[in-house]
Protein backbone atom coordinates (compact mmCIF):
# COMPACT_ATOMS: atom_id res chain seq x y z
CA UNK A 1 0.00 0.00 0.00
CA UNK A 2 1.13 3.59 -0.97
CA UNK A 3 2.02 5.95 2.31
CA UNK A 4 -1.16 8.01 0.77
CA UNK A 5 -3.46 5.09 0.90
CA UNK A 6 -2.45 4.32 4.27
CA UNK A 7 -2.68 7.87 5.59
CA UNK A 8 -6.34 8.03 4.13
CA UNK A 9 -7.14 4.73 6.53
CA UNK A 10 -5.47 6.88 9.00
CA UNK A 11 -7.43 9.98 8.63
CA UNK A 12 -10.73 8.17 8.29
CA UNK A 13 -10.43 5.43 11.40
CA UNK A 14 -9.52 8.69 13.73
CA UNK A 15 -12.41 10.73 12.18
CA UNK A 16 -14.84 7.78 13.23
CA UNK A 17 -13.08 7.87 16.75
CA UNK A 18 -13.76 11.68 17.43
CA UNK A 19 -17.60 11.30 16.34
CA UNK A 20 -18.57 7.97 18.51
CA UNK A 21 -20.17 8.62 21.49
CA UNK A 22 -19.49 6.12 24.46
CA UNK A 23 -22.48 3.55 24.56
CA UNK A 24 -24.89 3.70 27.66
CA UNK A 25 -28.02 1.67 28.47
CA UNK A 26 -31.14 3.03 28.56
CA UNK A 27 -33.45 4.10 31.05
CA UNK A 28 -36.70 2.38 30.37
CA UNK A 29 -39.82 4.43 31.55
CA UNK A 30 -43.39 2.09 32.03
CA UNK A 31 -46.63 3.50 32.87
CA UNK A 32 -48.79 0.71 34.37
CA UNK A 33 -52.44 1.25 35.34
CA UNK A 34 -53.44 2.01 37.97
CA UNK A 35 -50.97 4.77 38.70
CA UNK A 36 -47.52 2.94 38.69
CA UNK A 37 -44.50 4.05 37.15
CA UNK A 38 -41.49 1.83 36.82
CA UNK A 39 -38.03 3.00 35.99
CA UNK A 40 -35.66 0.18 34.63
CA UNK A 41 -32.19 -0.49 33.84
CA UNK A 42 -31.49 -3.64 32.30
CA UNK A 43 -27.85 -4.83 31.08
CA UNK A 44 -26.42 -8.31 30.98
CA UNK A 45 -22.86 -9.52 32.65
CA UNK A 46 -20.81 -12.57 33.09
CA UNK A 47 -20.12 -13.79 36.28
CA UNK A 48 -16.52 -14.97 37.60
CA UNK A 49 -16.89 -18.10 35.73
CA UNK A 50 -18.18 -16.18 32.19
CA UNK A 51 -21.90 -17.11 32.56
CA UNK A 52 -24.50 -14.62 31.40
CA UNK A 53 -26.44 -12.99 34.01
CA UNK A 54 -29.70 -10.84 33.11
CA UNK A 55 -28.97 -7.44 35.52
CA UNK A 56 -32.26 -5.12 36.36
CA UNK A 57 -32.04 -2.81 38.17
CA UNK A 58 -35.33 -1.09 39.02
CA UNK A 59 -37.81 1.81 40.97
CA UNK A 60 -41.00 1.02 40.65
CA UNK A 61 -43.58 4.40 42.26
CA UNK A 62 -47.28 3.03 43.45
CA UNK A 63 -49.14 6.48 43.47
CA UNK A 64 -48.40 8.04 46.68
CA UNK A 65 -47.02 4.70 48.40
CA UNK A 66 -43.18 5.18 48.97
CA UNK A 67 -41.39 3.86 46.00
CA UNK A 68 -39.44 0.90 46.33
CA UNK A 69 -35.74 -0.34 44.71
CA UNK A 70 -34.53 -3.47 43.87
CA UNK A 71 -31.94 -5.17 42.05
CA UNK A 72 -33.01 -8.59 40.16
CA UNK A 73 -30.71 -11.25 38.69
CA UNK A 74 -31.68 -13.90 36.59
CA UNK A 75 -29.40 -16.64 35.38
CA UNK A 76 -29.94 -19.67 33.01
CA UNK A 77 -32.68 -21.90 34.27
CA UNK A 78 -30.72 -25.51 35.54
CA UNK A 79 -27.19 -23.60 35.89
CA UNK A 80 -27.23 -22.11 39.19
CA UNK A 81 -30.06 -21.71 41.93
CA UNK A 82 -30.58 -18.96 44.70
CA UNK A 83 -30.33 -19.65 48.18
CA UNK A 84 -33.66 -17.82 49.74
CA UNK A 85 -33.73 -16.04 51.86
CA UNK A 86 -30.05 -14.92 51.32
CA UNK A 87 -28.79 -11.45 51.52
CA UNK A 88 -26.81 -10.21 48.63
CA UNK A 89 -23.02 -8.88 49.55
CA UNK A 90 -21.81 -6.31 47.76
CA UNK A 91 -18.43 -5.80 48.51
CA UNK A 92 -18.31 -1.36 47.09
CA UNK A 93 -14.65 -0.98 48.72
CA UNK A 94 -12.19 -2.79 50.92
CA UNK A 95 -13.72 -1.16 53.89
CA UNK A 96 -17.36 -1.66 53.26
CA UNK A 97 -19.32 -4.66 52.33
CA UNK A 98 -23.14 -4.23 52.77
CA UNK A 99 -25.99 -7.21 52.70
CA UNK A 100 -28.97 -6.50 50.87
CA UNK A 101 -31.99 -7.97 51.92
CA UNK A 102 -33.61 -10.79 49.60
CA UNK A 103 -37.46 -9.50 48.44
CA UNK A 104 -38.36 -13.49 47.87
CA UNK A 105 -37.72 -14.42 51.58
CA UNK A 106 -40.88 -14.35 52.63
CA UNK A 107 -43.09 -15.40 49.07
CA UNK A 108 -41.35 -18.00 47.91
CA UNK A 109 -43.98 -19.43 45.56
CA UNK A 110 -43.41 -16.22 43.40
CA UNK A 111 -40.14 -16.68 41.73
CA UNK A 112 -37.74 -19.04 40.01
CA UNK A 113 -34.80 -20.85 41.40
CA UNK A 114 -32.71 -19.03 38.97
CA UNK A 115 -34.00 -15.73 39.89
CA UNK A 116 -33.06 -13.03 43.13
CA UNK A 117 -34.34 -10.37 43.90
CA UNK A 118 -32.99 -7.68 46.45
CA UNK A 119 -33.99 -4.58 48.50
CA UNK A 120 -32.06 -1.48 48.30
CA UNK A 121 -34.26 0.84 49.78
CA UNK A 122 -32.45 0.23 53.41
CA UNK A 123 -29.00 0.79 51.96
CA UNK A 124 -29.59 3.39 49.89
CA UNK A 125 -27.90 6.31 51.92
CA UNK A 126 -24.91 4.16 51.78
CA UNK A 127 -24.00 3.35 47.59
CA UNK A 128 -21.21 4.83 45.89
CA UNK A 129 -20.66 4.71 42.46
CA UNK A 130 -17.14 6.35 41.78
CA UNK A 131 -15.53 2.51 40.89
CA UNK A 132 -16.88 -1.09 40.45
CA UNK A 133 -18.65 -3.22 42.76
CA UNK A 134 -18.55 -6.89 43.19
CA UNK A 135 -21.90 -9.02 43.87
CA UNK A 136 -21.66 -12.15 45.47
CA UNK A 137 -24.43 -14.51 44.52
CA UNK A 138 -26.50 -16.18 47.55
CA UNK A 139 -26.36 -19.75 45.33
CA UNK A 140 -27.76 -22.57 46.79
CA UNK A 141 -24.98 -26.03 47.15
CA UNK A 142 -21.95 -24.85 48.02
CA UNK A 143 -22.38 -22.96 44.37
CA UNK A 144 -20.31 -19.48 43.98
CA UNK A 145 -20.23 -17.13 41.78
CA UNK A 146 -19.75 -12.74 41.42
CA UNK A 147 -20.58 -10.62 39.32
CA UNK A 148 -18.46 -7.74 38.73
CA UNK A 149 -20.51 -3.98 37.87
CA UNK A 150 -18.38 -1.00 36.56
CA UNK A 151 -19.14 2.08 37.66
CA UNK A 152 -20.74 4.09 34.68
CA UNK A 153 -24.01 1.63 35.44
CA UNK A 154 -23.55 2.23 38.67
CA UNK A 155 -24.01 6.27 38.01
CA UNK A 156 -27.26 4.67 36.10
CA UNK A 157 -28.46 3.18 38.91
CA UNK A 158 -27.98 6.34 40.77
CA UNK A 159 -29.65 8.27 38.40
CA UNK A 160 -33.08 5.89 38.41
CA UNK A 161 -33.01 6.40 42.39
CA UNK A 162 -32.92 9.87 41.94
CA UNK A 163 -36.45 9.91 40.22
CA UNK A 164 -40.12 10.52 40.80
CA UNK A 165 -43.09 9.76 38.92
CA UNK A 166 -42.80 13.32 37.49
CA UNK A 167 -39.71 13.36 35.51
Amino acid sequence: MTKKVLKSILLLGLMCLLFLQPAYAVIRESKIPPNTVLYKSIQTWRDTSKNPWQVIFFKEIKGDKEPTINLRLVGFPDLYEFSHPQPLIIKIRDNLTLQVPDVFASDQASFAPNMGQYDFTPILNQLESNNFWILELPLKEGDSSSIKIPYFILEEWQKIISYDSQN
